[in-house]
């Protein structure tokens, strides 16, 4: 357990990473936690995640979102509440019937907020940088003296933000460490021995690798916490896309197995061979970094901030001149390559292919935190310079700064 000390930093140029565990430094949480065991982070701070979040948010994409009930559940400690008894006919979430279920000790979910929430998606688009992982979030807003689940474990990894209230957190003997994203946890399972039993107050945080069974229960007042959850790429996960990936271009991995296979006299010793026949076909044929390259692509596209200003900048009376300051946009992420007679910029999902002159002045555009259009290199004259930062304005990998 640690307790913080305040540490200065806007939430412009914060390292979020940091900033989300701190006083316990990033390498000795990889170190000693991640993937391993709970880290209790208690501070006097209770204010400490407060810009994070406020019930004021949640009450605006409750009330004017029109979210559907995948966005928004109930659930109490017993289970589900039906979506029938607050969603309409469409699947379309009646804040009045919210509230009433609430009142009766429901707790509220709202899935998936970072979505919605700049502030929230600053945060997951560094914690999937820095962990290569899929990042989403669940927000709980738990009356007093309820339970919004009975004991279960996470098949991904979890920091639990406490924003206001206080939880009282009970942790089980694990049943299954790491699992797999089918070893889900089936309702009814009786929990282990309770292993550890603490309070989870404002401004403090909670990490769970998956697999530790928990629970949580509001104390006398009102609960809201954020729940990131980290869903990383398992080597299990790589070495089955791997197998995927060869059968595609080796035929003898897409034939079906011996007919007469599952008679008794088939031969073990056959079984065998052939199993090592396949496995070094597929060491011998399959190039690994196309599973790489897919795992990449889909962090590219996963990890990505809320676009705010797209419009504005459409509209922005300033003129682009080449003494104007852009930089990268605040968490995105980019890869650019250079392809043939060409150069690529994946982000987003998406990919903008230049001319391979472009190549130095777009590497340093996408690499460079800030600078004006024309510092860019040489490769372009002033017109070109312009030209490439209005494009990367529009498309949002740049943003503009303000004049120093």
């Amino acid at each position: 357990m640690t307790t913080h000390h305040s540490r200065p930093g806007s939430a412009v140029d914060r390292d979020w990473y940091a900033w989300l565990i701190d006083p316990l430094p990033t390498a000795e949480f990889e170190r000693d936690y991640y993937e391993q065991r709970l880290l209790h982070i208690r501070r006097q701070a209770p204010a400490y995640y407060a810009e994070l979040l406020s019930v004021t948010d949640l009450d605006i994409v409750l009330g004017t979102h029109a979210a559907g009930h995948r966005d928004i559940k109930l659930v109490r400690g017993d289970g589900n509440v039906a979506a029938r008894e607050y969603a309409n006919d469409a699947g379309r979430v009646q804040p009045l019937e919210v509230a009433r279920h609430f009142d009766a000790g429901a707790t509220v979910i709202f899935n998936q907020l970072h979505t919605r929430v700049p502030a929230l998606a600053r945060l997951c688009v560094a914690l999937g940088q820095r962990f290569s992982s899929r990042v989403q979030t669940n927000v709980y807003l738990t009356p007093p003296d309820a339970q919004g689940f009975a004991p279960h474990w996470d098949t991904h990894d979890v920091f639990v933000l406490q924003i206001s209230g206080t939880k009282r957190w009970s942790i089980y003997d694990t049943k299954v460490r790491l699992p797999l994203t089918g070893q889900r946890f089936e309702s009814g399972t009786p929990p282990g021995d309770v292993s550890d039993e603490f309070e989870l107050g404002p401004g403090s945080a909670v990490y769970l690798p998956r697999g530790l069974m928990h629970s949580a229960r509001s104390t006398d007042q009102t609960s809201l916490h954020v729940t990131l959850g980290l869903t990383a790429f398992t080597w299990a996960e790589f070495l089955v896309e791997s197998v995927t990936a060869a059968a595609l271009g080796e035929e003898s991995l897409r034939r079906n197995l011996p007919r007469d296979f599952a008679r008794a006299g088939f031969p073990a010793g056959e079984r065998e061979r052939l199993f090592g026949e396949k496995l070094a076909l597929v060491q011998s044929r399959f190039d690994p970094e196309v599973v790489w390259r897919r795992f990449t692509d889909e962090i590219l596209a996963t990890d990505v901030p809320l676009f705010t200003d797209l419009l504005g900048e459409r509209l922005c009376a300033d003129p682009l001149a080449p003494h104007s300051r852009v930089g990268r946009r605040d968490g995105l992420l980019t890869e650019a390559v250079q392809e043939d007679e060409t150069c690529l910029l994946r982000y987003c999902g998406r990919e903008l292919r230049l001319p391979a002159g472009v190549w130095p002045a777009l590497r340093f555009a996408t690499t460079v935190d800030e600078f004006a259009v024309e510092d860019l290199p040489d490769c372009l004259d002033a017109e070109g310079k312009l030209t490439l930062v209005a494009r990367l304005l529009r498309e949002g990998v740049l943003q503009r700064r303000p004049r120093r």
